[in-house]
């Protein structure tokens, strides 16, 4: 992976550059910790070098395969994200600030994908389900909405048993 994600910093004129990444899905297969197996995202990294510094500006959009949390199966997820860093060359690095990433100063390249790994497993909702089709319907498995239904009426009448004994004590 390494060279198909990364910026040159040797040899940049001072002011304004704009880098375009194809994310697929060997992007992913390098990471074995991923949640993510599938997906196909544009990432434009606009880089601003200063005298000292470099700015990026980082904006990552497309789509993720993810597995639905109410039913297991898996479905396409949009992702957005954008999100802005400074790059400094620096001998020590100081991990006080997050936006703010050190680099030896005998880098000359930056590699951008853990940066964009980690943007895009952020940009993940909390709370991941399949969308609601045109007639606002669940567009989760039905089969196993049934299941899951099935259970929580076990459950339920469970608690309702519970509850009463908590009541008369």
């Amino acid at each position: 992976m390494t060279g198909l994600y990364t910026i040159p910093l040797v040899g940049l004129k001072a002011g304004k550059h704009t880098f375009e990444f194809g994310i697929g899905n060997g992007f992913f297969d390098g990471f074995e910790e991923s949640e993510i197996k599938e997906g196909e995202l544009r990432a434009t990294v606009m880089l601003e070098k200063g005298s000292s510094y470099f700015s990026l500006n980082i904006v990552i959009s497309g789509v993720v395969k993810v597995s639905c949390d109410r039913c297991l199966d898996f479905y396409m997820q949009n992702i957005e994200c954008e999100h802005n860093i400074i790059v400094k060359p620096g001998a020590e690095a100081d991990e006080s600030d997050p936006e703010i990433i050190y680099i030896p100063y005998a880098s000359q390249e930056l590699d951008m994908s853990q940066l964009f790994y980690e943007y895009i497993h952020l940009a993940l909702p909390l709370r991941r389900i399949h969308p609601d089709d045109k007639e606002g319907l669940s567009g989760c498995n039905p089969e196993m909405i049934t299941r899951l239904e099935s259970h929580r009426a076990v459950y339920d009448k469970r608690q309702l048993g519970e509850l009463k004994i908590l009541n008369n004590n």
